[in-house]
């Protein structure tokens, strides 16, 4: 986050909601990218990141700084996304998902490209969701969200060497779910 960002959140803490809303713009893909990582589901990510933000808005008082504003954020969104897909899987035993699925539109450009690059992406994203959650949570919040170890150490209230174990067993296991583990072990170094 720009430097700006710990003067926003100051003024946002008095009720600014300009300063606030300027955190929001700064931190939304973010937010929303990693709420899609854990529901899968445009249309909740897009509900859930407005309860994530409105979440952020109420807890402000309670900020201490300790962390970084968006650490701080995203272990809201982790929390709000676990609970809503809580909720979603209690009600998807009582409902036919099929009226719930998502209306594919149709791409634009070289069309083997699209798929073969559509196909590629479902494999890794299939093989991510086969991971156990702890697994999945790191290599979604170091590949996509791009944080560090000691972020994602803050975020997950975990030790270092535990992010790290766990982010080394989950790229042995997306390697061995789709077949690279030999591409891998001959790769040179």
């Amino acid at each position: 986050m720009p430097d700006t960002s710990s003067e926003l959140v100051e003024r946002s803490k008095d009720g600014d909601t300009v300063a606030f809303g300027q955190l929001v713009a700064e931190t939304q893909g973010g937010v929303y990218n990693l709420a899609y990582s854990i529901l899968g589901n445009h249309q909740e990510t897009q509900d859930v990141t407005q309860e994530i933000y409105l979440r952020a808005w109420r807890g402000l008082p309670t900020f201490r700084g300790e962390a970084r504003f968006s650490t701080w954020l995203y272990r809201i969104a982790l929390n709000t996304c676990f609970n809503r897909r809580r909720m979603l899987r209690a009600q998807l035993r009582n409902v036919d998902n099929e009226s719930n699925l998502d209306r594919l539109s149709s791409p634009k450009g070289d069309p083997v490209a699209i798929t073969v690059d559509k196909e590629q992406k479902a494999a890794l994203w299939a093989a991510v969701k086969r991971l156990p959650e702890k697994y999945r949570l790191v290599i979604t919040l170091f590949y996509q969200r791009q944080l560090s170890y000691q972020e994602i150490c803050e975020m997950l209230s975990l030790p270092l060497g535990t992010v790290k174990a766990h982010l080394n067993r989950a790229r042995r296991a997306l390697a061995k779910g789709l077949g690279l583990e030999r591409e891998a072990q001959d790769a040179p170094l």
